[in-house]
């Protein structure tokens, strides 16, 4: 159930957002982003951070429509944002939706290292006890994070798009120390199979946590 709500919702953005990137020209190679501000207002126009993207050190995200030669760049603080879709004109239809959140990208118990601005990161699967996101960085690379209800950080997980070391799989294990089905998992999980297809494993998360939260709820009763 979960999952068909999650596709579904990104159907509707999808469609939506789609529709929209439709109109006027095509500029391709450029990041084409759609943004919600805190004060119900709305901006449009193509990413000019660093790399034409927006990356997870990023404070605010930049703007331009690329409609005169000098085209003046509009600037929205990250901690103004409510969400933000980005698309490319050549793609229309593979949209991803953005969000501003605290993040702590260090791995399992080790020591705290977090950004003093709400970082824009990208939802990769939503679900009811936890949320998964993206974070692009162009230094040390691109990883995945999780969230859930009760986290005031998104807690980074594991390098995206790349083979499990054995470093990362301790510290990985460390992360979920309280679930010895996550654990267990990690330990025996193929080093490839997080690059390959990381979704069983968020799936695994999810529902681990959400028997955890069944459990004490039963203990409180």
């Amino acid at each position: 159930m979960t999952q068909l709500r999650f596709i579904f919702l990104t159907a509707a953005i999808i469609v939506s957002v789609g529709a929209f990137s439709q109109q006027g020209k095509v500029v391709k190679n450029y990041w084409h982003a759609q943004i919600w501000l805190k004060d119900g207002t709305t901006d449009s126009g193509y990413v000019q951070n660093a790399h034409h993207s927006v990356w997870v050190y990023d404070d605010e995200v930049v703007l331009n429509n690329l409609d005169k030669f000098l085209g003046k760049n509009r600037r929205h603080a990250t901690k103004d944002i409510d969400s933000m879709y980005v698309w490319v004109d050549t793609n229309p239809y593979n949209v991803i939706v953005s969000v501003p959140i605290p993040v702590n990208y260090s791995y399992g118990n080790n020591e705290p290292m977090v950004y003093n601005h709400p970082c824009m990161c990208y939802i990769i699967y939503s679900g009811q006890n936890v949320v998964i996101y993206e974070a692009w960085h162009d230094f040390s690379g691109d990883y995945y994070l999780y969230k859930t209800p009760e986290m005031y950080y998104a807690k980074a997980l594991f390098r995206s798009h790349q083979k499990l070391s054995e470093k990362r799989r301790i510290t990985l294990a460390e992360e979920f120390d309280d679930y010895p089905v996550i654990k267990d998992y990690i330990r025996n999980i193929p080093d490839k199979m997080l690059k390959v297809n990381p979704l069983p494993f968020f799936l695994l998360i999810d529902t681990a946590l959400g028997q955890q939260n069944k459990a004490a709820k039963k203990v409180e009763d």
